[in-house]
């Protein structure tokens, strides 16, 4: 079955004569290229040795090529001097060289595909297995197919781009640069908001209010702009959120929605929320627990199949790690560091709550800061005599400033408003 595998010999001989040839082209591909792209050992074997000799800055051609073949005891493998003259006279020039890479990449991703498809097969007819991390495998497999090395940019190339990007920034006032926005206006101009492949963690101790600021963070702009949004809750139910959505959003009190206590100005402002919400594109996911490797699975469906440009996790440290025998720090620092992973492969904003310790420190992990983009704390203002008095602190935020944003937090609505500062 082998043989029939996808290969080009002939294609493969002529890269090879053409780096022969001329260097430069060794150069243009020794950081794309592998062992696995030639299908005959021979060919491998030649070309470990024209790069060995191109970093070491070795004259090549035919006779230094043979000669270096021969110190390394290698030429009679690859079928003598016969075979390295054949090699070198496949073809006249070496103008070609590049579709001749070209098929022996499309031959080369081809088997890639094949050994891809063969390996799920068996993965899948294996019961020990479980069919969300196979599914997440062979997902990150194919995913893994289509990145490519890029090559590199010369700067005027980046600044004639980054000229056309800072005009529209000045005829749009900067909001060009800036993502989608929170219902926070001085949140919005630290961070430049919800941007994609950004990650930005609400933290608060627990019962603080963490889970209220943040949902109504991310659902403002489904249901004020259409933003598809996802949210993966492992801690509240999906009836529980869509009644914290509806409280804050309609601006009524929750409880009294849950118990049929609506004058009739509330059920004016539930009808007119629910013109909204109907068509809000808010995609809840509500699981008890959650594996790492799920979560990443789960957030790629949410951006395939729903287009979520904004995912939210409630919250970090209930995701199950991969490796439970590690300690706890180093296990939400993988958390930390998938979700970061899954902001970028996905180009998506991603929302990760966080539990912070009595002395308002992340618990269990000092990793997230590094990993995020912004970390705000929601906490009560001690010296206040106001109960609902707290304040948003951006104590970490790498694309802008660190403010201290007094809140209002209206607890009966599950809604935090900014407060009017006294000048």
């Amino acid at each position: 079955m082998e043989n029939t595998l996808p290969s080009d010999t002939e294609a493969e001989q002529g890269l090879l004569c053409s780096c022969i040839q001329d260097t430069r082209i060794i150069g243009k591909i020794a950081d794309i290229i592998t062992l696995e792209h030639f299908t005959y050992p021979a060919h491998q074997d030649i070309w470990t040795t024209l790069l060995k000799m191109y970093f070491e800055k070795k004259p090549i051609d035919l006779l230094t090529t043979t000669s270096e073949l021969r110190a390394a005891n290698l030429l009679e493998g690859i079928g003598g001097e016969h075979y390295i003259t054949h090699i070198y006279t496949v073809v006249y020039t070496s103008a070609n060289w590049d579709e001749y890479f070209k098929t022996i990449s499309n031959c080369y991703l081809r088997r890639k595909i094949h050994f891809a498809a063969r390996r799920m097969a068996a993965d899948a007819l294996d019961r020990s297995k479980d069919p969300e991390e196979i599914k997440e495998d062979a997902s990150r497999e194919i995913t893994g197919m289509m990145t490519t090395k890029s090559e590199s940019v010369h700067i005027s190339d980046v600044l004639n781009r980054r000229i056309t990007a800072w005009e529209e920034a000045a005829k749009t006032g900067g909001a060009i640069n800036r993502g989608h926005d929170s219902c926070f206006p001085r949140w919005n101009m630290a961070t430049r908001g919800f941007r994609p492949q950004t990650v930005h963690i609400i933290a608060g101790r627990a019962k603080q209010g963490k889970t209220t600021a943040a949902l109504q963070m991310v659902t403002t702009p489904a249901i004020d702009k259409g933003v598809p949004i996802g949210i993966i809750s492992l801690e509240m139910g999906a009836d529980e959120l869509v009644d914290k959505i509806t409280s804050c959003h309609a601006q009524i009190g929750m409880n009294d929605l849950r118990d049929g206590k609506l004058n009739r100005a509330d059920f004016a402002k539930v009808s007119n929320f629910m013109g909204q919400g109907m068509k809000a594109p808010i995609h809840i996911v509500d699981e008890a627990s959650m594996t790492v490797n799920q979560f990443r699975a789960r957030a790629r469906r949410l951006v395939v199949e729903n287009k979520c440009e904004i995912i939210m996790l409630d919250y970090a440290q209930l995701i199950t790690p991969s490796n439970q025998k590690e300690n706890r720090e180093r296990q939400v620092a993988e958390i930390s560091r998938m979700t970061k992973i899954i902001a970028k492969e996905l180009k998506v904003c991603v929302v990760l709550l966080a539990q912070l310790n009595e002395d308002n420190t992340i618990r269990e992990s000092r990793t997230f800061e590094m990993d995020c983009d912004s970390l705000t704390k929601i906490m009560p203002v001690e010296e206040s005599d106001d109960p609902y008095a707290y304040i948003l602190s951006v104590t970490h935020n790498r694309n802008g400033t660190t403010p201290m944003i007094p809140i209002k937090f209206i607890k009966h609505m599950a809604r935090l408003e900014e407060a009017i500062v006294q000048q």
